[in-house]
């Protein structure tokens, strides 16, 4: 697994900010400030993302009842499985699963959970931590602009966490013109 370093993650995580799987086909948007040198842009970057660092995350309570809920239907199929038909007590149901706990089996259940589990948890902590970089940048005198297809294309060629895409990105965040045209009006 390769490292991150905070000032590399504070740049992929500042621009630019794709939605969460759910809203995919949203166009991607980055964070700009006219004129803004390319030393302050990253060390806004790094700043910002240095000040999520110690911050506290917890999962949502929606997420902690759609997650208990998914661990009741997981259950029921279980015992509906290894318990055979519904007149089988649960005790019986029960030990029909402690029969069926080979390795494939415990390793297949716990993936299908735990990935489940992983994803909606992660969701979570991803959306704190971005409110909470969107508005140290905010505060900051960044603004959000939506990057067209052709800024998407060139970003795309280039590797993220490299000096030639945080140039690029700022060539494009620092613009005036490009601002004024694609800034994102905030409802």
């Amino acid at each position: 697994m390769r490292r991150v370093t905070r000032s590399r993650m504070a740049l992929m995580l500042m621009v630019p900010m794709l939605l969460p799987a759910g809203a995919r086909g949203a166009p991607p948007t980055s964070w700009a400030k006219a004129g803004v040198s390319l030393a302050d842009y990253a060390g806004d970057a790094g700043g910002c993302a240095e000040a999520t660092r110690d911050r506290t995350v917890t999962v949502r309570p929606e997420t902690a009842q759609a997650l208990d809920a998914l661990s009741m239907v997981d259950l029921t199929m279980i015992l509906r499985t290894y318990g055979g038909d519904s007149d089988a007590s649960p005790l019986m149901a029960a030990a029909n699963i402690g029969m069926h706990h080979d390795a494939a089996n415990v390793a297949r259940r716990t993936a299908n959970f735990g990935a489940k589990y992983q994803a909606m948890t992660r969701s979570d902590v991803r959306a704190q931590l971005q409110a909470a970089l969107d508005q140290c940048l905010v505060e900051r005198g960044y603004v959000r602009i939506m990057l067209t297809p052709e800024q998407v294309r060139g970003l795309a060629k280039l590797k993220r966490g490299t000096a030639e895409r945080t140039a690029y990105l700022h060539a494009i965040d620092s613009d005036p013109a490009v601002i004024a045209a694609q800034r994102v009006v905030e409802e």
